[in-house]
């Protein structure tokens, strides 16, 4: 389960940002998480309680907003959006053709990461 491992990450992350703001605690935390990252935003935001347990960021609500992936054909240059099948969504696997020239010769663009956009904190 990766998402345990993205939700110390992101606790700490989140930390860091807040102490230099000298807050008191983090009330709630904005996230944009890839598609492609293959993050399912409900173990997420379990896996963030746990990992919260003890920290300034304990209680804290996640706000997710999902971003689609994106690839890139090497034989036309089009961009595409892609979606991540339901098989994939298990092995972690999917070649992803481009809609314009349906070929596979594709490099994944956007969607692969996960950013905190904001947080809401209480000053000290």
């Amino acid at each position: 389960m990766h998402e345990f491992a993205f939700a110390r990450k992101i606790c700490r992350i989140a930390e860091e940002t807040a102490q230099k703001y000298n807050a008191q605690r983090i009330t709630k935390i904005y996230l944009e998480i890839g598609e492609l990252t293959l993050i399912i935003p409900d173990l997420l935001k379990k896996s963030f309680e746990m990992a919260t347990t003890g920290t300034m960021a304990e209680g804290a609500e996640l706000d997710i907003k999902m971003t689609p992936g994106k690839i890139k054909c090497r034989d036309c240059g089009k961009i595409s959006d892609v979606e991540i099948t339901e098989e994939a969504q298990l092995t972690g696997l999917q070649l992803f053709q481009c809609r314009n020239c349906q070929s596979k010769n594709t490099e994944v663009i956007e969607g692969k990461k996960v950013n905190i956009k904001n947080l809401k904190i209480q000053e000290a």
